[in-house]
């Protein structure tokens, strides 16, 4: 009786060969020496103060404007001699802020719109060039700040909302006003992200997810204005927790405080004059925030306990946090 042995299948060895491997050999060995000079130069502007550009005449565009952080930015730009489109589907609120600047002796028109709405955003586009002129500085800063437990069943329009406004909104906008600027070759549009988009808190999944999508988004929007050669820039801002709603603020246990609106906004302010990229508010939180995510799973948990931020949730994710707790 024959004996018929299987033979093991070959192993299929993937090979990954880059293209022009000799040339990205020495693509690489430039990089390392361009390392050197980049690195020194970028600490010596840490100490270099960046000159900031001038906005007076031109006109700036900030939605969620009606209060808090929003408000604060529409008057710093006002003070700086900008005329400013204040744009809230809050249109009282929004109307005080326009009314404030105004009564100070500045430019400022208010206009009532839902950012999720693109026929909407079109026809107050439209109106702002009529009334104001073509849009400069584009700030997305409208956003819903509420949390919700993932598994929790009554979030489920909570999770729209906050998609549609942050995220959402932010792309419709950017798309009505950028052909304009691309034309002129001339303007900035600015999100107004979050520190969250750097580490996924317990508690405000979605809210993270928009934020995390709010920095890729600007960071491809980057590389796209970059492959134009175009002079419009963007820039992206992290900022740590604001005191700007005390209706979250009794959500919220830090270990360190919110930051007042003024504070927030006068850093905001200096690195949108100045062109920054990305940055996060305090300007020193960013580095170590990274610096911390390259760390073991079991460090980084207890950084996370000493520095802690805890939502409190709805009674609803209270509830649920009881349920399933181990």
């Amino acid at each position: 009786m024959a004996i018929v042995r299987n033979k093991s299948p070959k192993i299929c060895q993937y090979k990954q060969i880059p293209a022009n491997p000799i040339r990205l050999v020495f693509e690489i060995l430039l990089c390392v020496v361009l390392i050197i000079p980049a690195v020194l130069w970028a600490t010596i502007k840490l100490f270099y103060k960046s000159p900031r550009k001038n906005i007076r005449g031109q006109v700036v565009l900030v939605t969620g404007a009606s209060r808090g952080l929003g408000r604060e930015l529409c008057k710093r730009f006002h003070m700086l001699g900008a005329k400013v489109a204040c744009v809230d589907i809050d249109g009282e609120g929004c109307g005080e802020t326009a009314k404030a600047i105004n009564g100070h002796g500045g430019i400022a028109k208010s206009y009532k719109i839902d950012v999720t709405d693109r026929k909407q955003i079109s026809s107050m586009h439209a109106m702002v060039v009529k009334e104001l002129g073509p849009v400069d500085i584009v700030v997305n800063n409208a956003g819903i700040v509420l949390a919700h437990m993932y598994v929790n069943p009554e979030s489920d329009q909570l999770i729209e909302d906050l998609i549609n406004v942050n995220l959402l909104g932010q792309i419709w906008i950017n798309r009505e006003f950028l052909p304009s600027m691309l034309e002129r070759n001339h303007g900035q549009i600015v999100a107004i992200s979050s520190m969250s988009s750097m580490s996924g808190l317990c508690g405000i999944s979605t809210y993270t997810a928009t934020k995390w999508a709010t920095n890729g988004m600007m960071e491809s929007l980057h590389n796209e204005l970059r492959a134009l050669n175009s002079a419009v820039v963007s820039t992206t801002v992290c900022p740590y927790f604001i005191e700007t709603n005390p209706e979250v603020s009794k959500h919220l246990e830090l270990r360190l405080p919110e930051m007042p609106t003024y504070f927030a906004g006068k850093i905001i302010m200096d690195g949108i004059l100045k062109n920054r990229r990305i940055f996060s508010v305090p300007n020193h939180f960013m580095l170590p925030v990274k610096l911390v995510r390259t760390l073991p799973d079991n460090l980084q948990r207890i950084i996370n306990k000493v520095f802690y931020v805890n939502i409190i949730g709805f009674p609803k994710d209270v509830e649920l946090m009881n349920r399933y707790r181990q």
